[in-house]
């Protein structure tokens, strides 16, 4: 999957790395026209400015409530997994257009679990968990979602702070770039429809 560009969105974009790039001149360096050294650098600073935001700006604690809204881009269905690394299939929710996604999964993880679950917990062991979030891994936080609007479908992204994973499902993730020649740069790779994309709104190169 990549970026799909209007001829705005691409001027805009050239434009802030362009503005980027004079502010830090070079005399060996074109500001419009960059090398492939610092093409490389590019990719390199976009990966690890990226993983920032998605970690520490985006991700918000489970257990907490959740410093701002998502709001949802069509109404669909949630996937919601019971424990760490487990199976996202294994609970759903519906919602609406506009509908608070943050909210909806903060309500979901802070109601108790089924009395018959005994999944591992994480906050006391060999007690029951009080709250569902206790089963979702040391230090689970929401990054986000990963939306499919032909199957009207959500997946959340997580993020674990103490074991430092990023994961979906049964399975890891992880945040890719790609060199787009519709504007000559690395930019990120989609993960889903609506996706984010931070690196389309601000500049994230050196």
């Amino acid at each position: 999957m990549q970026h799909e560009w209007t001829d705005q969105k691409r001027e805009e974009w050239l434009a802030r790395r362009t503005e980027r790039r004079r502010k830090n001149p070079s005399p060996s360096r074109d500001p419009e026209r960059p090398r492939a050294g610092s093409l490389d650098a590019e990719r390199t600073e976009l990966l690890n400015n990226l993983h920032n935001v998605t970690t520490k700006t985006f991700a918000w604690e489970l257990g907490k409530y959740p410093p701002e809204p998502y709001p949802a881009p069509f109404s669909g269905k949630l996937y919601l997994p019971i424990c760490y690394m487990g199976d996202d299939y294994a609970r759903t929710v519906k919602f609406t257009e506009g509908q608070d996604l943050n909210l909806l999964v903060y309500q979901f993880y802070n109601a108790p679990p089924d009395a018959d679950y005994d999944g591992p917990n994480f906050v006391t062991p060999h007690k029951p968990a009080l709250k569902r979030h206790e089963h979702m891994g040391p230090a689970p936080h929401v990054t986000g979602f990963r939306f499919d609007a032909a199957e009207r479908t959500a997946r959340i992204e997580w993020w674990d702070a103490y074991v430092q994973a990023l994961w979906i499902g049964r399975r890891t993730w992880r945040i890719e770039v790609y060199f787009d020649d519709a504007v000559g740069g690395w930019v990120s790779r989609p993960r889903g429809d609506f996706d984010r994309a931070p690196d389309l709104e601000r500049y994230m190169g050196p």
